[in-house]
């Protein structure tokens, strides 16, 4: 379904925490990436068991074959086989983010929770071991993609943990072990600096591209979105996943009587503003993260409600027409306009088991309820589910 008003606010960037300010458009970026997302991050969850398990070699190398090497290594498969079981847990829920973030948080803390472990028995491949732990900072915070505050908080806190057993274990010199402290600080400033950047330019990039597709989607006159969408096909999808999961979905065709009389008696700017002002007070009235509303001629408009029977689309148009035929429109100079508005509506109801192949079905039967009120003499709202053998009862003024 096309988006909601794209408001500064909801466009503000939270630079310290590097994502939207607004949780849901921030929820929207997550998931707009999401594919990409869980594809960079299988690809660093296979590469990671890989060498994590290799690197055993290492250990067998350095202590031999005892006890403690061995130990070592199932630790590694450890770390590996959790590395498996988030690929395998990513790919079966391609679509939760919670999953993606989830598998993320746990997999880099099982590494890097038994990564000290690893060191303490190889104090004299510290050198090594500082240069595999900087990699595995990066990995943390440009390799694995997450939430930015949780990087830091993983990288920072496997530092501390990295430090703290070097200091227990005080097998280094003090200016040897104030030299790694400092490149452990250096490490995690670069990786602070690298993820920011990546992810305040990602959003900055996405943010510019939801602006030109707005610019581009809505009626600069009354900010509805214009016929692009239904001709780009937006909302044959939203029909397809009513289809899919038996939802309902309806839409009220609007109309403003005798608008052309308005124009000929106030003049053509007091159209507009009774066309933004009717504009406005759909937008209002709709749901704004749900319904849709969308300038489909001069001076009609259809308002699109997705999971809403007949009976709540003929509640919500009937208020939109109570409310604007007593609201007159300030026009300038102390002076107002009186108008009235006919409304059809159209619905796939629940569990429909006529449901149309493309959403020109419910606008055509829309307009059919619309003209019928006009007939009936305006200011009305009459509704029908699509493809029924009958009207439902009207509802008029």
């Amino acid at each position: 379904m096309p988006s909601s008003h794209l408001s500064p606010l909801r466009l503000t960037i939270d630079r310290r925490r590097a994502e939207f300010a607004d949780p849901e458009f921030e929820d929207r970026f997550v998931r707009h990436f999401l594919p990409e997302r869980n594809a960079q991050l299988k690809a660093s969850l296979l590469f990671s068991a890989f060498f994590y398990i290799v690197f055993g070699v290492t250990d067998l190398t350095t202590l031999g074959l005892t006890a403690t090497a061995w130990v070592m290594v199932a630790l590694r498969v450890v770390v590996g086989i959790g590395a498996l079981a988030g690929y395998v847990a990513v790919s079966r829920n391609p679509d939760s983010v919670r999953v993606s973030i989830r598998t993320t948080c746990a997999v880099l803390v099982l590494g890097l929770a038994v990564f000290p472990v690893l060191c303490w028995y190889q104090p004299s491949a510290m050198a090594w071991n500082l240069m595999s732990f900087a990699l595995i900072l990066m990995a943390v915070y440009v390799n694995f993609p997450n939430r930015f505050m949780y990087a830091v908080a993983i990288g920072v806190g496997a530092s501390v943990e990295f430090a703290a057993m070097l200091m227990i274990q005080d097998s280094l010199l003090p200016e040897d072990l104030l030299a790694l402290v400092l490149m452990l600080i250096l490490g995690n400033a670069l990786g602070y600096i690298a993820a920011s950047r990546f992810n305040l330019a990602q959003r900055e990039q996405f943010r510019s591209s939801m602006l030109l597709q707005q610019l581009a989607d809505r009626d600069p006159l009354t900010g509805c979105y214009n016929r692009r969408v239904l001709q780009s096909g937006l909302l044959d999808a939203e029909l397809a996943r009513s289809r899919r999961y038996g939802t309902a979905l309806s839409v009220i065709m609007c109309d403003i009587d005798h608008f052309k009389r308005i124009n000929d008696s106030y003049g053509h700017a007091a159209g507009d503003q009774v066309l933004s002002g009717f504009a406005g007070l759909l937008q209002s009235m709709a749901r704004e993260t749900d319904d849709s509303v969308i300038r489909y001629g001069g001076e009609e408009f259809l308002v699109v409600l997705p999971q809403a029977e007949l009976a709540e689309a003929q509640s919500l148009a009937e208020r939109i027409r109570h409310a604007f035929a007593n609201t007159p429109t300030p026009i300038g100079g102390g002076a107002y306009v009186s108008a009235t508005a006919s409304f059809g509506i159209a619905c796939v109801p629940t569990l429909h088991d006529a449901m149309p192949d493309k959403f020109d079905a419910l606008i055509e039967t829309a307009d059919i309820q619309l003209y019928a009120v006009k007939r009936e003499g305006r200011n009305g709202v009459r509704g029908a589910v699509v493809g029924a053998t009958a009207d439902a009862p009207p509802v008029r003024a």
